[in-house]
């Protein structure tokens, strides 16, 4: 054997025995170890439409038309709530006191109006009896966001109340009921009589509610190593000239 192929073959001897100490004292770190973890966590959120209800500061809910002043019904609705979205104004009435067989006689006629906080008014007439209906819509948008980094869940509501909608919250909305009474006055016992009538007021609102979700990530970082042969990782040492 030639000197050089007793030198080739040395070499080779001592990278093999290199590589198996490398292996043997290889040892992969621990899993997460070094990773600093992110700050905080993300919530996904889902903006839900819930309803409410809302009573007139003024329970006693009748309109007079006497014979020399008439006494309206007036009240005040406040809400307070955030992220309104709607106001529905829902009266119902019937008069109490008609007469005539075939036809109707003495009808009264009244009429209902509700004006908003920025001024906004509604207003509609009914004779005799009816359901007058008002809605005030679209008075907050539903916020933007749908994701926010937190702490925690209770921080993260927290965070959510930089983008509530605030207008019309603690706001009044003003209530008008007059009547006039169908009676002539040339019937003055009857007109004595029919003074006035009752009614119910219903109020249900609209609002957006965030409901949050952690978002949680699937993937996990994991340690692989590829098998690679020994002759591959030191090619350039055995591709010596001689080495066989």
């Amino acid at each position: 054997m030639k000197a050089t192929d007793k030198l080739i073959v040395v070499v080779g001897v001592v990278i093999i025995i290199l590589a198996a100490i490398g292996i043997f004292l290889y040892r992969p770190a621990p899993r997460g170890e070094g990773i600093t973890p992110a700050k905080g966590k993300i919530y996904a959120v889902t903006w839900v439409e819930r309803t409410g209800t809302a009573v007139p500061d003024n329970p006693d809910m009748v309109a007079y038309d006497k014979l020399f002043r008439d006494v309206p019904y007036t009240a005040n609705v406040t809400i307070s709530q955030y992220n309104l979205k709607s106001v529905r104004f829902i009266l119902k009435w019937e008069d109490d006191r008609t007469y005539g067989l075939f036809r109707k006689k003495g009808l009264d006629t009244l009429t209902f109006e509700v004006t908003a906080p920025d001024g906004t008014k509604k207003s509609e007439d009914s004779k005799g009896n009816g359901t007058i209906e008002f809605v005030f819509d679209n008075i907050n948008p539903m916020p933007a966001i749908n994701e926010i980094k937190a702490n925690s869940s209770a921080e993260a509501m927290e965070k959510l109340r930089d983008y509530y909608g605030e207008r019309w919250k603690d706001e009044p909305f003003k209530v008008n009921v007059s009547v006039k009474v169908g009676e002539s006055i040339f019937r003055p016992l009857k007109r004595l009589r029919d003074r006035g009538n009752n009614f119910t007021i219903e109020v249900e609102y609209v609002y957006y509610e965030p409901v949050i979700e952690e978002v949680t990530g699937s993937s996990s970082e994991v340690v692989s190593m590829e098998a690679t042969s020994i002759r591959d990782l030191y090619y350039p040492c055995f591709a010596y000239p001689g080495f066989h």
